[in-house]
């Protein structure tokens, strides 16, 4: 936006353009390069990317598992999430 008015500036002035003139297509610049930049920020805001916890040193994605919602097909009656529920399993299996 800046440098968009600069230029707009610059070349006003070099074909002699009256100041009214000049300060006219210089908010006009800059009310349009404004807009432009609101949709290009809009654009990247909209793009999703993995915060730094979800990525292990290797670089590799660790899936995050939605616990707080789902509910295990044994828990689903008593209220337990499926975390609750896989350690439940987990400590009832004889260990070998």
């Amino acid at each position: 936006m800046l440098l968009a008015g600069s230029i707009a500036c610059v070349m006003t002035y070099l074909n002699h353009y009256d100041l009214k003139d000049m300060l006219i297509v210089l908010i006009l610049v800059l009310i349009i390069f404004l807009f432009i930049g609101l949709v290009v920020k809009g654009i990247f805001d909209s793009i999703h990317l993995p915060s730094a916890d979800a990525v292990n040193p290797d670089g590799e994605v660790i899936e995050k598992s939605d616990e707080e919602g789902s509910e295990s097909e044994e828990g689903a009656g008593e209220g337990e999430t499926s975390a609750e529920a896989e350690t439940e399993q987990t400590e009832e299996e004889p260990q070998a």
